[in-house]
Formats: C-alpha cells, structure tokens, sequence
C-alpha cells in the first residue's frame, strides 16, 4: 500500500491507462477522418491544425479526469447524513464542562479530588481516597485531573463542597506535566477570592531532593494567599524513605477524622465495592483486543505537549558496558530506531520513556494463585460504574494475560492497607488473623518487608504456605485489578546527540539488583532493567524490522525485537552558542546525556560553527573502578583527543584497592576555585547528573564556594542561584 510513490501509485497506473486509451482514441478518430498523418505533417491546413488540436485537448482531458477535473467531492457523503447526528455530537461535547462547580452540581458530588501525577501515584492516591470517601463515611467526592477544569472556577465552589489536592513534585521542585499550568496560574496572583474555599492537601515527594514537595508547598501557599482555608496539617509522603503508601494512610486517616468532625458524619468499617466491572466474552473478535498494544488513556493536551505518542521502535544495537557483567551488576548501552516513525523526533538532553513489560514468572504465578489458569486468554470487558469517574486507564477489550504482562504493575510492593483490604476476603479464620495482626501495626509490617520480596503473587502465596487450606480462587477479579496500579513508563536520559544521529535514540541503563534490607541473599530485581537487559545480543538476534514489521507490531514481537516507548522532552538542554563553557558533573550513568553533549561539541568544533571556537569543557566524572565501570572509556579518550585542551576529564573512583575513596563532589572540591572562576567570570554553563544526593553535595559545595568568593550571605546565593537557573546555567537532570 505504497500509495503516492514510485509505479506502484494507484494514481500513476491509472494515469497510464487513461493515456492509453486517449492515444487509441486518437489513432481511431485519425483513420475515421481518412486523413494521412503524412500529409497532415508536411502540408497542414487550417483545418487540419484545428482538428489535431481538438484532438490534443480531448485526450488530455480524458487522461487527466478525476485527477485535476472532475475530482470526487470529499463531502458528498454529507448529503445522506442525519441532521441529528451533527446536533447529538455537538450536545455530547457541551456535556463536557470545563467549570468544576458546574461537574459537581451535575454528578452530585459532595467533593472533589484534584490530581497532578507524573508516574501516576499521586493519581492512584486520588482514586484510592474516591473509594475509601464513598465505602467509610458515605461522601461521594470527583477524581479530576487538575488541568481538565478551568482554574479560576474553584472559587464557585461552596463551603459545604471539600477540595483536596493530590499534587506530585518531580526533579528539582518540578510540576508534573498535567499541573504545570495550575501552578503558573496560582504563580500569577488571579484576581479570585477563595474565602468559600475549605481544602486539604497531600504532597507525593522525595526527600533526597532539594525542594522536597515544593508543589504541594506552592499550592497551600498560593491558596491561602487567595483566602482559602486549610482544614488540617499539609500531609507529605517521602519516597526516599520508602514510606509513600504509609506516609499517604496516616495522612488518610488523620482527614477522614477531620471531616467527620466538620460535617457531622460518622465513619464505619470499609466494605470493598467495586468501582469497575468485569465481564468475561470469549466471542468478542480477537482483532479488536488489546494484547499489549500503548494504551494513551491518561495523555492530555499538557502531556502531549512534552511527549510523543508510544510507539514500537526496533532495538538497532545493544551492548553490555561494564567488562564482565552479570546478573548482579551489569549496564547496557541500548539504541533505538526512529527511521520508520517520522513524526518522532528528538533534541540532545530528551529522556526515552519506556514501558516495560513484566516477567512471564510472576504473569503466570499470579494468574496460577489466583486460580485463573485456563481463563488468561479470554477476552473480557472492563467499564467504569461510575460515568462521571472518567476515562478507564486500563485498556478494554483485553485478556487477564494481557493485564498482568502489560498493563498492571504486578511486580510492585504491596501496601499495608492493601494488605488490610485483602483481610476481608480471606477464606478461613487463620488466613483472616494472620493478615491483619501482619498489617495492624507499621512497625511489624515493616519488619516483614524488610525480610521478604513481597508481590501480590508472593503474598498470596505466603499466606497459603502459613495456613494451606487457604484458596484464593474466589478472591473478585475487580479488587485485585484495583489493587494493582496501572504500568507507567520508566524515564531515561538519551545518550546521543540529535545531530549526530537523528534517527538513531542511545540510552544507558544500569541493571543493579538491590537486596532486602534484612535479607541480602535476596535480590530484588528493577523490573524496566530486567526487562531492557533481555535485549542483549546474547540473548537475541538483531536484524533490521521489515515494512510489514513496523505496520503491525505484533510481528516484531516474533522476528525483530522491540520496545513500546516515546520521547519526552526535557530543560536540559546544551547553551545555544558553543564557545559556552561548560561544567558537567556526572556519576554512574549520568555520564548518558553529557556523552550526547560531548559529541555534538566535538561535531560543532569539527565545523567551526559560525566561526565560534568551542568553549572549554571540564567533565567530573564519578565510577567505582577504572578497569571495570567506567563507562564509554573508549569514547571518551576518542572525544579527548578530538577536542584536546578544550577538554579537562576529571575522573573520581570509589572503590581502587590501597586507594582513598573518591567521589565526583571531593574532586569538584580540589577544584573549586577553578570551577568558580568559570561560573563567575566566563559565564560557564553547571549541569550535573546522576543521584539526587550527589547533585545536593556537589551543589551545596559549589554554593559555599561562591558565597565565600562574592561575600553573599544566605539570602544573596539563594537569589545568584535562581537566577542561573532562569538564565538556563545551572541545570540538573538527578533521580532518586
């Protein structure tokens, strides 16, 4: 289906035949008129001259219809539509309402949940609290994405109407993407009143970074600027420590107190309700069934505008970094193929969002304790009870394999009111006891954690081992789908450089098992490097995907192997000019985005850009040792040798036997007078990239170091500091 190109167009052939048949209609008019072509040539009349023109025409015309006359009406259809059905979709649209205040009164909802979620906890949050609102104290509340309602249209809300914010931060102090205008909206100072206004807050955070739930803090702080009021104490959770899940129920308990008080309700034992139904139809047609195919449920007109859709992209090349790799400690340098999907298109600095896939072991555990073999594959549809709840974010039709494999977060801990939750289905008294004195008490819980891995699966199958009557063939298929939280994406930093090669995305993935706090002989698997370390070419052979492959993605799956990811955009992008010193600062694998920096300024110093000389480099660099994990060593003596003195590498090992352990913040320390004269005299742009702790060492000691050289107090680094930030020269791309 090659249309428009090459012979093989539709259009070209048809073109050729009509021109075929003019020819033969010229020839046949030619012996009807008895007119030899001969005499017409060597002594043509008027006439003669008028009828080959005639003829001319009329051939042309008959080849060219339908291709630039008498074209097909695109709109024909139109004619034979209903009215109606223009009139029904215009009013389903209106139905529709931007207004928070207007949604509410019009699904009789007694409150409503504001989410902002990046990977998808703090949205997981917000359906959670719907449920529990619903099941303990009979308040009906609306999950809603913050950027789906009009922001100024909270201040038509009542005082009797309760507004909770669940809002995650990422990075740095960073909005997630679908609350990055609410935030610049409450940053503009409205002229709103919120006196009406009475609302809770609950932050999703990570304590390793510097602005530790700065979101949720600018929500409060604006809000009640605005004359809002809060109803209790701000609650935070702090991944860092491990403790979201328990950080969130303190905090859930803590409101549920509060708005009994404030309301006059009466909270009672939760009883599981199912928000979603489930009907299983081994007659639905096979081909429309989603079997792992993206699933773009959650993507919004903000999210879009950072990400492309999810795609296959063919894995082109992948190789193991680290000289001896295995299971326990290995990193892969993986790329991907762009060329069959034209609209994605990335620049240096962009991060890789890739979807993994779960292991087929604990697909078919789960599926086995669940007591479901021989129902996986059949088709079944998903609906939401409630209409107004919005968009499923699982696909439907689908299978339980499909769910478990793709679209469920099976191999994730599972949480101590998860736990509390499963208590009400346990089939015996045993089972029922055990699970609740194990979740009854966080510190026991804890304790239990740290000594094993704990899956649904493994959980199930742990209570089974304490008490064996126990059966889990009747657990409801709803409670463990909402048990679950949907699969998000796993971000990585692009290694390459746009460039160098458009069409071809590198990333770097470190697959470094941890174990149990309590237990180190178990390891504990990440399951996106799991997952992306199975493409290594020991594990399967590499060849260019066919047309037919691309098409249809199931077929890569077979042949070619592939990965459902997108491209996300990202700040962290190299200074515009490149005689721009720059400061890189990196450890482990955050040396992926500055071997795309690397590149494209050995690229730009080959061409002479704009007859600018490339501005001088230092790379800090941090691994353990230099024999064994230093990434692209061969690249990086190439990429010195090619931009010679205008590159100074700076190398940081932590563990050489006989050596002091150095980190990437004790060599920027030796140099920091070099580093500060950079920054302040030459106007070097910072990046540092890597683990949150390192970036809060390296930039607390680069902070010190210019307070000390300007004479800046506290307050006067604060304001230097914002201010290179805005102006794009000191950026961190830091997780964990």
């Amino acid at each position: 289906m090659d249309y428009g190109y090459g012979s093989s167009s539709p259009i070209f052939s048809n073109s050729c035949n009509r021109m075929s048949l003019s020819m033969a209609s010229f020839s046949s008019l030619a012996a009807a008129a008895s007119v030899p072509v001969q005499h017409l040539i060597s002594t043509p009349s008027y006439d003669d001259l008028l009828v080959l023109v005639i003829l001319l025409f009329g051939g042309l015309a008959y080849a060219t219809r339908g291709i630039f006359w008498d074209k097909p009406d695109p709109y024909y259809y139109k004619w034979f539509e209903r009215p109606q059905a223009a009139v029904a979709s215009l009013a389903a649209a209106s139905r529709s309402t931007r207004n928070i205040a207007q949604k509410l009164a019009e699904t009789g909802k007694q409150a409503v949940i504001f989410w902002g979620s990046q990977s998808g906890t703090a949205e997981g949050f917000a359906h959670r609290l719907a449920r529990d609102f619903h099941a303990r104290i009979k308040l009906e509340a609306l999950v809603a994405d913050v950027s789906d309602y009009d922001h100024h249209t909270i201040a038509e809300l009542s005082q009797s109407q309760y507004v909770i914010f669940i809002m995650s931060t990422y990075g740095e102090g960073d909005p997630s993407d679908n609350s990055t205008s609410f935030l610049a909206w409450l940053k503009s100072q409205p002229d709103v009143s919120l006196q009406d206004l009475r609302f809770a807050a609950f932050g999703c955070g990570n304590s390793n970074y510097k602005h530790y739930n700065a979101v949720i803090d600018t929500v409060v702080t604006s809000l009640e600027g605005l004359g809002a009021k809060l109803a209790l104490p701000v609650g935070k959770a702090d991944e860092a420590k491990s403790t979201t899940d328990e950080d969130f129920l303190e905090w859930k308990t803590t409101l549920f107190a509060a708005i009994c008080t404030q309301l006059g309700l009466t909270e009672r034992e939760a009883e599981y309700e199912p928000s979603i139904t489930i009907v299983m139809d081994d007659s639905i047609d096979s081909s429309g069934v989603y079997l792992g195919e993206p699933l773009d449920s959650t993507s919004t007109a903000h999210t879009s505008a950072s990400s492309n859709s999810i795609v296959p992209l063919p894995i082109c090349a992948a190789r193991e970094l680290i000289e001896g790799g295995s299971k326990s400690r290995s990193c892969l340098h993986l790329e991907v193929d762009l060329s069959d999907q034209p609209e994605i298109k990335y620049k240096t600095g962009d991060h890789l969002a890739v979807r993994p896939i779960n292991p087929s072991s604990e697909v078919t555990s789960l599926v086995d304790v669940l007591g479901l073999t021989g129902r996986e594959h059949i088709s079944l549809m998903i609906q939401c009870i409630d209409p107004s709840a919005g968009k499923l974010s699982l696909p439907s039709p689908t299978t339980i394999s499909a769910l478990f494999q793709h679209y469920l977060e099976i191999c994730a801990p599972v949480s101590r009111e998860s736990v509390l939750s499963l208590a009400q289905f346990a089939p015996t008294s045993t089972t029922k006891a055990y699970l609740l004195g194990l979740a009854s008490d966080k510190t026991v819980f804890a304790n239990f954690l740290a000594k094993h891995h704990v899956t649904l699966a493994r959980l199930l199958r742990h209570v089974q081992a304490v008490d064996p009557a126990t059966s889990w063939s009747d657990l409801p298929l709803p409670f463990v789908i909402e048990s679950l939280r949907p699969m998000t994406p796993r971000y990585y930093s692009i290694a390459s450089s746009s460039i160098i090669s458009p069409r071809r995305a590198a990333i770097t993935v470190a697959n470094n098992p941890r174990s149990l706090l309590g237990n180190d002989t178990v390891p504990i698997p990440g399951l996106a490097s799991t997952y992306l370390s199975s493409f290594l070419p020991s594990n399967v052979q590499l060849s260019p995907p066919s047309y037919s492959q691309i098409v249809n993605p199931a077929l890569i799956n077979t042949s070619t192997p592939a990965l459902h990811a997108s491209i996300r955009r990202s700040t962290f992008k190299l200074p515009a000019s490149p005689s721009t010193p720059l400061i890189l600062i990196a450890a482990g694998t955050g040396i992926a985005p500055f071997r795309a920096f690397l590149h494209e300024r050995a690229r730009l110093a080959s061409l002479h850009v704009q007859n600018k000389p490339v501005g001088r480099i230092i790379l800090f660099f941090g691994c353990r040792h230099p024999d064994n994990d230093l990434l692209y060593k061969e690249e990086l003596e190439q990429l010195q040798g090619t931009l010679g003195d205008k590159l100074d590498i700076v190398y940081a090992f932590s563990r050489v036997d006989g050596a002091k352990k150095m980190y990437v913040q004790d060599r920027v320390e030796e140099r920091q007078g070099e580093v500060v004269d950079l920054l302040l005299e030459e106007d070097a742009g910072l990046y540092i990239c890597g683990s949150a702790a390192m970036a809060r060492e390296v930039g607390g000691q680069i902070g010190e170091a210019v307070k000390k050289a300007k004479g800046y107090d506290d307050e006067g680094l604060k304001k230097w500091r914002e201010e290179r930030k805005r102006a794009k020269r000191w950026q961190e791309d830091v997780w964990g």
